[in-house]
């Protein structure tokens, strides 16, 4: 009876032994397939870097500065470009206005020697005509005291027939006005010549 005993006790010993081996082999295979099961964790944390913006490069920032400050200096050199533009623009347009101004003063101002032009010559014709109606000695002792330009404009629009004698009144009665209607005869011939020059009609 006691070796019965004896044998059940060793019987349970094995067993709790073996139960032992058991639970501690398995928890040992539990424990080195851990490290296995959890590699891709840990390679999934070490390949993460994070995000991209709070990734810390100091070449990177130092390029995204330097791309930073040539883009503001672009928008800074696009906005002088377009102020200068706009200068020129206006300049051009305060130049345009200015030649137009002085083409229409231009404009006016030969139209207003073209019309007293146009009235010196009818006074001019009046006046000659009042000074044939006068005696040629009356008309002579007047003709005197004008200016040489208008005396010769006046002696341009007279016939020939009534010149000859003024012009001879006026020579007299020293070699002082003989000289001044040589003078005013030479200035009467160029004007002639340069008027019929001028009316001449041209060749086909």
């Amino acid at each position: 009876m006691k070796a019965l005993q004896s044998n059940w006790i060793v019987l349970g010993l094995l067993g709790m032994l073996s139960y032992l081996g058991t639970t501690f082999a398995l928890m040992r295979g539990l424990d080195l397939q851990r490290p296995a099961a959890s590699e891709p964790e840990a390679a999934q944390v070490e390949n993460t870097t994070g995000p991209s913006w709070e990734f810390n490069n100091p070449e990177l920032d130092q390029l995204v500065a330097n791309l930073k400050r040539e883009r503001e200096h672009l928008t800074e050199r696009e906005k002088q470009l377009e102020e200068l533009a706009a200068r020129l623009q206006a300049e051009k347009a305060e130049i345009s206005r200015v030649t137009n101004t002085v083409v229409q003063l231009q404009r006016d101002f030969d139209q207003s020697v073209t019309r007293l032009k146009d009235e010196e010559q009818l006074n001019l014709k009046k006046l000659s005509k009042l000074y044939t109606t006068m005696t040629p000695d009356g008309a002579a002792l007047v003709m005197k005291e004008l200016p040489d330009d208008t005396l010769v404009k006046l002696l341009a629009l007279m016939k020939e027939s009534e010149l000859a004698p003024l012009l001879e009144l006026l020579s007299k009665p020293n070699a002082t006005d003989a000289k001044r209607v040589a003078v005013l005869t030479d200035r009467y011939r160029l004007l002639q010549s340069r008027g019929t020059s001028t009316n001449r009609p041209t060749g086909p």
